[in-house]
């Protein structure tokens, strides 16, 4: 398999299968990989929705699990799979109080050539490359939320991805919807110069027919990030209409920066605001800043402290809103890699 359709197949999965991912077969053009993830995530003050905590700490710990693989059929052409869970811990301290069950975040299969890859299944809309440019930090990543057309993890997706000149990785996906009138899509591109400066642009939309709106819901994103050495700086934006026939528009900004001082030690920061109109007034969705300190004492393991500056006004909170109250977050993590 060729250089290029490798670097195919990581963009057609649009998911960090973990760079410590365990290559357990290989044999005959077929190779089978097993990651994943044990992260303890403490909260103290605040929860990550902004309520206060009556205790001393919150837990946010989860537990991801994830095998993927390829099949080469042709000199040309190949076939991969990609299958990840999540298990999350019940906050409570009593003894047998447990929460067992995993959350299917993708399952999805596909095939890989010279004309790109295409896949089927939950995974990621065309859209979130875009959102992932600055979704860098601890408590970044609204920007994919307002609609399922340009969501993550999301069922029924067929997701398109090629490259077709260098720096350009396109992207086109259709929403499958089970329901009546669920139905969407979304294409978006980025363009990295060789200098290391991005551009991103996405669209998506698709029907509403839940039985509430039953409308149209569009979203147009827009991105740009610079690498520089350890030094990556990005930007979002984003703006659309939640349902035509509500009125329910929303906009949204996400500023993210991250450096690395090459001893393992990296300093983050972010801003993130989103709104959505509500009867013509403008509501709050989230409104944060982020400094977070993270250090690997290897490949495998690190760990990180994030401060969420919580601007949220409770008295304008829009029915959607990521927040439901104004306290802060303090945020100390552990993650082992594999």
């Amino acid at each position: 398999m060729n250089k290029t359709l490798i670097a195919l197949a990581v963009a057609a999965t649009a998911v960090a299968s973990g760079a410590n991912a365990a290559n357990v077969y290989k044999q005959d053009g077929t190779e089978l990989n097993v990651g994943g993830r044990a992260e303890f995530r403490g909260d103290f003050n605040g929860t990550d929705s902004g309520e206060k905590i009556d205790g001393t700490m919150s837990n946010k710990s989860r537990f991801r699990l994830n095998v993927g693989g390829s099949t080469e059929i042709t000199d040309s052409l190949s076939g991969f799979g990609f299958y990840e869970a999540e298990q999350g811990v019940n906050s409570s301290t009593e003894a047998g109080d447990q929460n067992t069950d995993f959350k299917q975040r993708y399952l999805f299969a596909g095939f890989k050539g010279n004309f790109g890859a295409i896949s089927f299944g939950r995974q990621d809309t065309a859209a979130v490359q875009i959102s992932q440019m600055s979704d860098v930090t601890t408590f970044t990543g609204a920007q994919k939320t307002f609609i399922s057309a340009g969501n993550e993890q999301i069922n029924n997706t067929i997701l398109y991805t090629g490259e077709f000149v260098d720096g350009l990785t396109f992207k086109a996906s259709y929403l499958a919807g089970e329901e009546k009138d669920t139905d969407g899509y979304g294409v978006s591109a980025i363009y990295t110069l060789p200098m290391g400066l991005g551009f991103g642009l996405g669209y998506s939309a698709g029907d509403n027919g839940d039985g509430v709106n039953e409308g149209t819901g569009s979203a147009a994103i827009a991105g740009i990030n610079y690498t520089l050495d350890s030094l990556y700086v990005a930007g979002t934006y984003t703006t659309g209409e939640i349902d035509d026939k509500t009125n329910s528009d929303f906009n949204g900004v996400e500023l993210a920066v991250t450096y690395g001082f090459g001893n393992g030690f990296t300093v983050m920061g972010a801003y993130q605001k989103t709104e959505i109109d509500e009867s013509g007034q403008s509501k709050d969705k989230s409104d944060f800043f982020e400094i977070s300190g993270d250090y690997a004492f290897n490949k495998n393991i690190n760990a990180y402290v994030a401060y969420l500056i919580n601007n949220i006004d409770t008295n304008n909170l829009a029915t959607a809103a990521d927040f439901s109250g104004d306290e802060d977050t303090v945020r100390v993590g552990v993650k082992y890699t594999f």
